[in-house]
Order: structure tokens, then sequence, then C-alpha cells
């Protein structure tokens, strides 16, 4: 038996309707249409529609659109820096961390910064680790010591929220790190927004980015300043130069920005310090035993040139001291023995002379 084409399909169902009674009609209209079966009697003959090569092609593009999301969120998670963090000493050095906190790059923005480097590869190891290794190679090179433990730690990211947990989180490990190594330390820790001008301070004095900020905040207040000598000062001298010009640091570091450690180290260091017992140049302290330039000071003993000292005993050039037996200056001295003898030798010669002149008459 042929399969029938499609007209003689169409002429059988209009036939079939008009032999339809009214009565029968609605009820047909009424019933729930089925889907066919391929074993129907009417698809009898008939090949089923092979599936389309577009099915196949929608679902490789899908995959593919889920591979590349995996490969960008894999990028963006561990190639793409999320927070850049530096540090200033005098050597300065900006590490680019990922959002998992590991770094993703670290580079020397100066010769020094370049030193304590010294073709360390950091990709890839905790942020923390690699503060660690810095902060020992700054010790080992003797950037930091003892007298010079102070260190600037900046942060700028996408999410302030982040980057400022993980600022603080390194201002903390650092100043740790610091008094393991040289008994204290002082971390300096702001967030900075980068603009045009930082950017441009930072590359032309070989700083980072975040003390530039630092110093642009400054020159505001102090214009006469110069940035060039700013930046080349180490963050512990930069702290008392600002002291001595009646500025608290701390006030510069922005909303967030804190310290760590015991700033009054470094403050009562200070040349001007009236409280410093050591200082050499306290011209008019009279108890200053040591004090080579006491001039007026009237207890130095070893004073040499205590010219006025009535008690200076080994004065040489105290010409009218009427007990210095030993003056052969003091000619009006009354008590000096050897002057005494020197007017009676004088009294005897001219004794003599008188009495020569009279024999002579």
């Amino acid at each position: 038996m042929s399969s029938p084409n499609e007209r003689q399909l169409n002429d059988r169902l209009r036939r079939a309707v008009s032999a339809l009674s009214e009565d029968h009609a609605e009820e047909l209209w009424n019933t729930p249409v089925e889907k066919a079966n391929e074993d129907a009697w009417f698809l009898e003959g008939t090949e089923p529609k092979r599936k389309s090569a577009y099915r196949y092609l929608r679902w490789a593009g899908l995959a593919a659109a889920c591979v590349a999301l995996v490969m960008i969120g894999w990028f963006q998670m561990f190639r793409v820096p999320d927070v850049t963090v530096y540090l200033d000493v005098n050597p300065s050095v900006t590490i680019d961390v990922n959002r998992l906190g590991r770094v993703v790059s670290a580079e020397a923005d100066n010769e020094d910064g370049r030193i304590i480097l010294d073709d360390m590869d950091l990709r890839g190891t905790d942020v923390d680790v690699a503060v660690n290794a810095l902060l020992g190679s700054m010790v080992k090179q003797g950037y930091l010591s003892q007298a010079q433990n102070t260190l600037l730690i900046s942060a700028n990211g996408r999410n302030e929220t982040r980057t400022t947990a993980l600022r603080q989180k390194l201002s903390i490990h650092a100043e740790q790190t610091l008094e393991t190594l040289l008994g204290s330390g002082i971390v300096l820790e702001q967030n900075v927004d980068l603009d045009d001008a930082a950017e441009e301070i930072a590359e032309r004095h070989g700083i980072t980015a975040g003390k530039a900020a630092l110093i642009i905040r400054l020159l505001k207040d102090r214009t006469e300043w110069s940035d060039r000598e700013l930046a080349a000062m180490p963050m512990e001298e930069l702290i008392r130069y600002c002291r001595a010009a009646g500025i608290d640091i701390s006030q510069y570091l922005g909303e967030d920005g804190e310290i760590i450690g015991d700033l009054s180290s470094l403050l009562d260091e200070d040349d001007d310090d009236p409280d410093d017992e050591e200082d050499r140049d306290d011209r008019d302290d009279p108890d200053d035993e040591d004090d080579s330039d006491d001039r007026d000071d009237p207890d130095d003993e070893e004073g040499s040139d205590d010219r006025d000292d009535p008690d200076d005993e080994e004065d040489l050039d105290d010409r009218d001291d009427p007990d210095d037996e030993d003056d052969l200056d003091d000619k009006d001295d009354p008590d000096d023995k050897e002057d005494r003898d020197n007017e009676d030798d004088r009294d005897d010669e001219d004794e003599d002379d008188s009495d020569d002149e009279d024999e002579d008459d």
C-alpha cells in the first residue's frame, strides 16, 4: 500500500468532515488532540525527520560559553590584581595582590628597591610571606635597624572594604615582624586614591604612589616645601622633619589612616628636646659638666677659657690673682715672694747708686 500524499490526505479529510452529522461535529471538535505515535496507521511508510545539526551546534556553543566563563573567572581570581600594596622605607616596592591574597607581581620603584628584591620571585606566594621576605631583606641590607625602624604601608584597590582589611592585616603583621627582628617597629598605614599627580611624582622621584600621595597632602599646607626633598627622606626622617615644623604626620594619613607602634620613641630623640642630657649644643646650661662650649659656666672646672674664674688653680692668665705664687706677671701682687725679692734688689741698687753719687760730690 502506497502512502498517501498531502493532496490525498486533504481530500479525505474534506470528505470525512462533510459526511459528519451536526450532532457529532461538536463532539469531535471538543475531543482533545493527542500526538500521534510513529506507529500510527496514517504514518505508515513515512520516515521520521532527522535531527537538525543546529541542535548540536547550539549545545556546542553553550559548552564553549561555559568554558569561557570558567577561564575568565580563573583569570580574574588569580591573575588580575585586586589590591595594590606600596611599601616605603627608603627602598620603595609595589606589590599587586589578587582576590586570594597572593602576589601577582612585585616591582621596585627605585634602585634601593631593586637591591631589596635581589631577583626574588614572589609571584604566587602569600602576600604575608612576601612582606616578611622584603622586611628581612631590608634589615639584612641595613635599610631597617634599631635606629631606623619606620615603615609606610599604603593600599589602593577596587573594593574599599577588601582594601582596608588587607592593609590592616599587613600592617599588624609588619609591626610584629619588625619587633621580632629589631625589638620594635613603627608602621604608618593609609588608603590612597591615585591620580595623575601622584603617579607623576612617584615616577619622577623613584618612590611609590603611596608615599607620593602623602607628600601631596603635606604640600597643600606647606607650599614652600620641596617634593624632591620630601621624597628623598626616609620615613623616620620625614616624621621628624614634620614635627620640627609643628606638623603631626598622623593627620595626613587620610580618614582611616593609622599608626601602629610607639611614635614617641622617635620624637624623644628630636634635636630640640629640652630633656636630652646628651645635647652638646646647650651652651647656656650651667650644670653641663661636659659642655666644652659653656664659656660662661662658673662651675666648669675644665674650662680653658674661663679667664675670670677666681677658683681656677690652673688658669695661667689670671694676672690679678692675689694668691698665685707662681704668677710671673702679677706685678702688683703683694703676696708674691718673687716679686718682693725683685723689688728689694732694685731698692738696694738705688741706694748704692745714691752713695756713689755722694762720694763723688
